[in-house]
């Protein structure tokens, strides 16, 4: 090879190595699943960040291009593909196992190439490690004693969980370079998720969610990859990213705010009640801290009066057609859903297993809480730990939970308060619901764990 061709190779080389680390980058791969899912074209989706994925290995020196395929690759499947149920056939599942087998390879050839910039020790470093091992060890031992009743799927889910929190933090603690914009980055990434589920929520009202008798059929909100708890509770999460954004560009911030009322819209539309409950919450809370802090404060406040005062007329003016539209949450009110029955049976299993609970698939649970992918659930994270993992789970759950807020208040960033509302947004609806166990907002959650430790060694 001549030099003025080892000159151009090198050029492109560096071009695309700037683009997988651009923001243009995540915004494809967001328009690809956008695409798929509207069109149910899945396959184009797949192999569009199957491929982003495997190049970015060969050329990155870091992590940072992985994020986006974490986060996207669950977004594209559409209700009309789900529902045929071709991706739970064989010849689909040999294809992404293989596809699975591939970018395993690729990450060790990742792992030798650049193998400089990976050091372990930023783990051992975490302010959450001892946590992080002893909720894993915790996890893995669930159902441990219960041997009557002992499930493969035990080992099996708590495989995929301890991945999902341990594992990735794990893997972006020592592929990450410490990079000041990177929780910027990250939170970049996350708000065009949230824009991709709303936009995801509206379509589907144009073309597959049912209106009866001008109120919304909760039954018919399913989108291919959640139903409208899971639509809600991810809006919930992601929506004071949008307020980050408000309050730290001096331009465009106004822009930011206003989708942020769009997506609690779209969250009061799930009619998922504890998604409406926690993201009401974290509203309230996203806008009084966007009057005091950041860049926008005066236009914030005015946002905020007007906010308040268009709210109140209306829902006063428009009340007969919100009640009806919104006529679910008036019918089920209070109405627990065969959640304390859940609750009943998690108590009984921890009392039945106290030191390491009945186990993720335990006999003990009732019918409300089956699902064929995902083991019994509870519907409250820590009556889930109790019942699963008994007192030793429970146990380190707190730890994590106190060495997360322990982080949280070591660091002075306004980025670092609105990721501890978002997941404090995620945890909160997690005590009616499975968020915390349903492992891509777990995929999520430790992103932003990331995000913050990163950034914040570098204050």
């Amino acid at each position: 090879m001549d030099k003025a061709s080892a000159s151009k190779g090198l050029l492109l080389l560096n071009k695309a190595r700037w683009f997988f680390n651009s923001k243009y980058y995540p915004f494809a791969l967001f328009l690809f699943a956008l695409i798929s899912h509207t069109f149910s074209i899945e396959i184009l989706g797949i192999v569009a960040v199957m491929t982003a994925a495997c190049i970015g290995l060969l050329i990155c020196d870091d992590f940072k291009f992985l994020i986006a395929p974490f986060v996207v690759s669950n977004l594209m499947f559409s209700e009309k593909s789900v529902a045929t149920g071709k991706y739970y056939e064989k010849p689909y599942l040999i294809a992404i196992a293989c596809g699975v087998v591939g970018v395993l390879i690729l990450l060790t050839i990742h792992f030798i190439l650049y193998r400089k910039n990976i050091k372990v020790g930023d783990f051992k470093k975490s302010k959450l490690f001892w946590g992080l091992i002893i909720f894993s060890i915790a996890v893995f031992l669930n159902g441990f004693f219960n041997f009557s009743e002992y499930h493969h799927g035990n080992i099996a889910y708590a495989s995929i969980l301890v991945f999902a929190v341990t594992g990735i933090i794990f893997l972006f603690s020592i592929g990450l370079k410490k990079d000041e914009g990177l929780i910027e980055y990250i939170l970049y990434v996350l708000y065009l998720m949230s824009i991709l589920v709303t936009l995801e929520l509206f379509i589907a009202f144009t073309n597959q969610i049912d209106i009866v008798n001008g109120s919304i059929d909760k039954e018919s909100i399913k989108i291919g990859w959640g139903m409208w708890n899971n639509i809600g509770g991810y809006l919930a999460f992601l929506l004071p990213i949008h307020f980050y954004f408000a309050s730290t560009i001096k331009k465009w911030g106004w822009a930011f705010y206003l989708s942020g009322i769009v997506s609690f819209i779209a969250i009061a539309l799930t009619l998922s009640r504890s998604s409406l409950l926690s993201g009401g919450l974290s509203l309230l809370f996203c806008i009084i801290v966007v009057c005091f802090f950041g860049v926008n404060k005066k236009i914030n406040r005015i946002f905020a009066i007007c906010l308040f005062g268009v709210g109140i007329i209306g829902i006063i003016a428009l009340w007969g057609k919100i009640s009806t539209i919104l006529g679910d949450y008036l019918a089920r009110g209070l109405d627990d859903n065969g959640r304390f029955e859940m609750y009943k049976h998690g108590l009984i299993n921890f009392i039945n297993h106290p030191i390491f609970g009945g186990g993720f698939n335990s006999a003990y649970v009732t019918d409300h809480i089956f699902n064929i992918f995902l083991p019994p659930r509870y519907h409250n994270t820590i009556i889930q730990m109790m019942g699963t993992c008994g007192i030793l789970g429970l146990g380190a759950y707190l730890f994590h939970r106190y060495q997360t807020i322990r982080l949280f208040l070591s660091s002075k960033k306004l980025s670092t308060l609105f990721v501890a509302l978002c997941i404090g947004t995620m945890l909160l609806g997690s005590m009616l619901d499975n968020h915390f166990f349903n492992i891509y907002p777990t995929f999520i959650y430790s992103f932003m764990l990331v995000g913050v430790e990163k950034s914040k060694s570098i204050q």
